[in-house]
């Protein structure tokens, strides 16, 4: 499966996972906001307050992502390695024009200055069926 086969994933329309774990064993998951398409095999995660997150992907670059689809009722599971903190560059300024886009149409324009993005690898893409005893009737 390939990352633009499932654009709308990508779009920040519902919130994403990551799950990530310290070098000592220590699991972290938390809810990110939207996970940044940026070629056939990378995608980005903003770093505003994810210190713990990057912490763990410094120590070990392995993360898992779950990112739903809006359109139907599965999520997909990206299981994804850590390939560099950026600071600025096109990927960075891809991120961060989307980020202050959404900010300026949120009134909320200088709250989420962009610090970093995490560049992740995606290494294998798998669907991750919702139960159909989660979705409404």
């Amino acid at each position: 499966m390939k990352l633009r086969d499932i654009a709308g994933c990508f779009e920040g329309e519902i919130p994403a996972t990551i799950a990530t774990c310290s070098a000592a064993g220590e699991p972290n998951v938390v809810t990110i906001s939207q996970v940044h398409l940026i070629d056939d095999e990378h995608v980005a995660i903003s770093n505003q307050f994810l210190s713990k997150t990057a912490a763990n992907l410094a120590e070990n670059p392995l993360a898992t992502l779950l990112i739903p689809d809006p359109g139907c009722v599965f999520s997909y599971r990206l299981l994804t390695q850590r390939v560099r903190t950026d600071t600025d560059g096109p990927a960075f300024d891809q991120v961060s024009e989307k980020i202050e886009l959404i900010a300026a149409m949120t009134g909320m324009v200088g709250v989420f200055d962009l610090q970093a993005i995490e560049v992740l690898r995606v290494l294998d893409v798998s669907e991750a069926p919702t139960s159909s005893a989660t979705v409404p009737a």
